[in-house]
């Protein structure tokens, strides 16, 4: 089997080049929707390679796992955020990733003066750091950390310090969030993050693996394919969106885990969250895009006054902080 830690070449005397196990580049796209902002492309031997995205929350997009790609990418590719998403413009800038992550302070439809999915993924990161460790296992690890405010001058301030973890050999990547509100009273802070993934892991052969002990469609459309929620649907280009929440049992211990297995591809992607912090799961289902999304939540998809109407909306009292963990992981199917 091939390793790829660094020590095993140094007890064999040989000089190496960590570039040859684990690079971070860091540029800025020069033309397109994105022109003028900032990516950092992770690439680590026998791991996933990652293209980072400060300048949208330090989201994570395009991703690859021996030349196959995992994420869902829409039609609308990487472009630079907004300054004020109203409404439903944010559907207008979404370019999928594996992962976009969807807050502080509204998630799901447009409510109580925020637009849909709230500002994150247009909030551009700062004092964003790449270190390039080797740890104990001998691999080469990636860590990158930054941080995204979002806050007006008189009003509330949520923080979040990210770090996005990939190393040699895993082919997987962790996503640890830290929410805190620095602002003066309590304030709503939903959170969901949207892991999107596309062909060729979600087609022909594909399914969604999950231990629910409950299904519950959001309306009609979604009704419609409830039987069939764990199978990429028939491809129809007029066809409307199908969420669904699962109400998921933990796995291990207080993760919970949903796979895409694809065998006929070779390989499987597993996504697993903190309950804790994560207590809800919304799938999306898409048959005229082709894409699945599996979303780890704190809240509905119902906007922030559903939530506080069912007495289920998320709020984070002053000097309170919130500690969020999702991991993504490919191996064979």
């Amino acid at each position: 089997m091939t390793t790829w830690s660094t020590d095993a070449y140094h007890r064999r005397g040989w000089a190496v080049n960590l570039d040859q196990f684990a690079a971070a580049t860091e540029s800025v796209v020069v033309g397109g929707p994105a022109h003028g902002c900032r990516a950092i492309d992770l690439r680590v031997a026998g791991g996933i390679d990652l293209r980072l995205l400060p300048d949208r929350g330090l989201d994570v997009g395009a991703a690859w796992f021996a030349g196959v790609p995992l994420a869902w990418c829409s039609a609308v590719g990487e472009s630079a955020p907004l300054d004020d998403p109203r409404d439903t413009a944010w559907v207008g800038r979404f370019g999928g990733g594996l992962v976009t992550t969807c807050g502080l302070r509204n998630v799901g439809a447009p409510s109580e003066g925020h637009g849909q999915h709230g500002n994150y993924s247009h909030l551009r990161a700062r004092d964003v750091r790449v270190e390039r460790t080797i740890g104990p296992e001998g691999g080469a690890r990636l860590t990158v950390s930054a941080t995204v405010d979002e806050v007006g001058a008189l009003g509330p301030h949520l923080r979040v310090e990210r770090v996005l973890t990939t190393r040699s050999d895993a082919g997987g990547v962790e996503l640890i969030d830290t929410t805190t509100n620095l602002g003066a009273g309590p304030e709503p802070a939903p959170l969901l993050y949207h892991v999107n993934v596309g062909a060729p892991l979600w087609g022909p052969g594909g399914r969604l693996e999950l231990d629910s002990a409950d299904v519950r469609p959001r309306d009609h459309d979604a009704e419609a394919g409830l039987r069939g929620w764990g199978e990429p649907p028939e491809p129809a280009p007029a066809a409307a969106e199908q969420v669904f929440e699962h109400r998921v049992r933990a796995r291990n211990g207080d993760w919970a885990v949903a796979t895409v297995r694809n065998p006929e591809v070779g390989l499987a992607v597993e996504v697993s969250w903190d309950t804790r912090t994560l207590p809800r799961l919304h799938q999306w289902r898409h048959p005229g895009l082709g894409v699945l999304g599996i979303e780890p939540a704190n809240c509905s998809v119902l906007g922030r006054a559903a939530d506080r109407e069912a007495g289920t909306l998320p709020v984070l009292d002053p000097g309170e902080r919130r500690r969020t963990r999702l991991a993504i992981r490919v191996g064979p199917a």
